[in-house]
């Protein structure tokens, strides 16, 4: 391992200075033997070693050997700190580029990834499986990873179709306008990134040039839901657009868009955003200001009562599993909110500028 990591320094050096570049050939054909796990065929190794123990044997001759096995040790520390930091790089790299941040299961950890809540991968991370005792699993885990994220490199590359994921009963914000392209957008109520991207293309027209429909998506891990009141909004906002759907309204202003609008646009009494007030209420407090919203929509209060009890009924729940797995399983993303428009899949939050120029 010296001889690799005396390459790699001698490599830099050669760079700045021409009178390490006649050291180079020695060293790369010690390193290419090494590699191919034949023994060093050259005084290179031992060149390197003499040089950095002749000191210390005039000084010290009986700490030559504990220094020469230190040395041997620390060069296979470095040379597998360079390994595995290649290998992280090259792993965060890839998870950008799929998923839009380099760690898919805190995505918002990562600095490069756009602004997002992430969506819990399931399993833990390699550390943390590493201190639970369960170091293969560990590695298990973290090259089914690697392999689902290169799995997943030609769908980032496709030409993607936001209306080949859009609900069959779906709404449009603003209503639906022939001739429009349409985008998809996959969200949770409870995110203050999805609330920022609806205000967004408020800011840059974009809702004005596109049909914009949505998949609700709640975040729940193994503990429970990440926005405590996201499965409730879900579900009311799966039955409205199936009422709206037997009231063919989709040329206009829709409940569950108005749902949506006031959730991530409006303020209550105090001056605090709707969001940030559904993200803490109760259970009933936050059925009940549903029902405002509704009401405010338009729906009589027969009809409130009926979402609201449809809301928990078995094909509204199979109606959000199977959303469920059209996002992780087709659209295969970890980023909420992610964004499909003009061909592509974008994760996290998009700026107004960029929406702007989505044609």
């Amino acid at each position: 391992m010296l001889c690799i990591v005396a390459f790699v320094v001698i490599l830099v050096l050669s760079a700045v200075s021409a009178k390490y570049r006649r050291l180079l050939g020695k060293a790369w054909s010690c390193v290419s033997r090494r590699v191919t796990f034949r023994s060093c065929d050259t005084s290179f190794r031992d060149d390197v070693k003499n040089s950095l123990l002749a000191p210390l044997a005039v000084r010290s001759p009986r700490l030559v050997k504990p220094a020469s096995i230190a040395i041997e040790v620390l060069a296979w520390v470095m040379v597998l700190s360079f390994i595995v930091s290649l290998y992280i790089v090259g792993r965060s790299g890839l998870n950008l580029y799929v998923y839009g941040t380099c760690d898919k299961q805190d995505g918002q950890s990562c600095s490069l990834a756009a602004q997002m809540c992430s969506i819990d991968a399931g399993t833990p991370g390699f550390w943390e499986s590493v201190g639970e005792g369960d170091v293969l699993g560990a590695f298990g885990d973290e090259f089914t990873s690697l392999g689902d994220t290169i799995a997943a490199i030609p769908s980032r590359m496709k030409d993607w179709d936001a209306a080949a994921y859009a609900p069959a009963d779906a709404t449009y914000l603003g209503g639906y306008t022939a001739g429009r392209p349409v985008a998809l957008e996959v969200l949770d109520p409870g995110c203050r990134f999805c609330a920022q991207l609806f205000r967004n293309m408020a800011d840059s027209g974009f809702a004005d040039t596109h049909n914009v429909t949505y998949l609700p998506y709640p975040i729940t891990s193994d503990i429970g839901p990440r926005f405590a009141n996201s499965p409730l909004i879900a579900s009311y906002l799966v039955v409205v657009r199936q009422f709206e759907s037997a009231r063919d309204a989709g040329a206009g202003p829709t409940g569950d868009w108005h749902i949506l609008e006031q959730l991530f646009t409006g303020e209550d009494a105090d001056g605090r955003g709707w969001q940030d007030w559904m993200n803490a209420a109760a259970p009933d407090d936050a059925r009940a200001q549903l029902g405002r919203w509704l009401q405010e929509a338009g729906y009589d209060a027969d009809e409130i009562a009926r979402i609201d009890a449809l809301s928990t009924s078995t094909a509204v729940a199979d109606e959000l599993a199977r959303i469920r797995g059209i996002v992780e399983d087709d659209i295969k993303t970890v980023a909420i909110p992610s964004l499909i428009t003009g061909g592509r899949l974008h994760a996290g939050l998009v700026d107004a500028d960029t929406l702007a120029g989505i044609e």
